[in-house]
C-alpha cells in the first residue's frame, strides 16, 4: 500500500511538472500550477511524518522472516560474549562484537530473486546505527573462509547462510537487530513498523 500511495504521487507529480513545463513555453501563468506542487508535496511530507511517528519497532524472535517482495532474511542466531571478545580482541578489545547468522531465501513461485541493495544494521537504544564491520569480517574469514554476500543472486526456493562481523562501542545498550533492502528511494515511502531482533 505504502508503496502504491508512493507512485500515485510520484506520477501525480510528475505530470504536474509537465503542465509547468508546458505552461512556461507558452509564456502562460506559472503561480497556481506551482502551488498546486507545493500542496502536493506539503501534504505527503506531513502524512510521511504521521507515519514515521506512529511506525515502531516490533521485536520478533530468531529465526523470523522479514520479506521484501519475495526476497526474505532473517537472522538465526547471535554469537557474543567472552568468547567472540577474545577471538576479535586483536583488532579492537574496547569494542562489542557480534557474529551474526543470518539466512536468505527466495520465496518466488517461478524465478531467481536477487534483492535490491539489502543492509543489515545494528542501532541502539538512542537510535545510533552501525553497519557491517569491514575489517571484523576480513579477519573471521581468515579464520572460516569466504562467506556469501548479503545481496547473493538466490535460485528458485535456494536458501543460503552466511556469518556477518559487527562492531559497536562498549557503552552502547539496548542493541537491536534491523533488516533492510532497497535504495535511497525506500525512505520516501511511508514508514510502517519494523521487525527487529533483539540482542540479549
Amino acid at each position: 500500500m505504502a508503496t502504491l500511495i508512493f507512485l500515485l504521487s510520484f506520477l501525480t507529480l510528475f505530470v504536474l511538472i509537465i503542465r509547468l513545463l508546458i505552461k512556461f513555453i507558452r509564456r502562460r501563468p506559472l503561480f497556481p500550477a506551482f502551488k498546486i506542487i507545493i500542496y502536493l508535496v506539503l501534504a505527503y511530507t506531513v502524512v510521511w511524518l504521521i507515519f514515521d511517528v506512529a511506525s515502531s519497532f516490533v521485536p520478533v524472535p530468531l529465526g523470523t522472516d522479514v520479506c521484501f517482495d519475495d526476497w526474505c532474511a532473517t537472522i538465526t542466531g547471535i554469537e557474543q560474549g567472552p568468547v567472540v571478545q577474545q577471538q576479535f580482541s586483536p583488532l579492537h578489545a574496547d569494542s562489542i562484537w557480534l557474529v551474526l547468522n543470518v539466512r536468505m531465501s527466495n520465496h518466488a513461485r517461478g524465478i531467481a530473486q536477487k534483492p535490491s541493495e539489502p543492509r543489515i544494521h545494528v542501532i541502539d537504544g538512542k537510535g545510533n546505527s552501525w553497519a557491517n564491520s569491514l575489517e571484523g569480517q576480513r579477519w573471521l574469514e581468515k579464520q572460516i573462509g569466504i562467506q556469501k554476500p548479503l545481496d547473493q543472486k538466490l535460485e528458485l526456493h535456494d536458501s543460503i547462510e552466511t556469518k556477518m562481523v559487527f562492531a559497536c562501542p562498549a557503552k552502547a545498550k539496548g542493541l537491536k537487530i534491523f533488516i533492510d533492502e532497497g535504495p535511497f528511494i525506500t525512505n520516501l515511502l511511508f514508514p510502517e513498523d519494523r521487525m527487529i531482533f533483539a540482542v540479549k
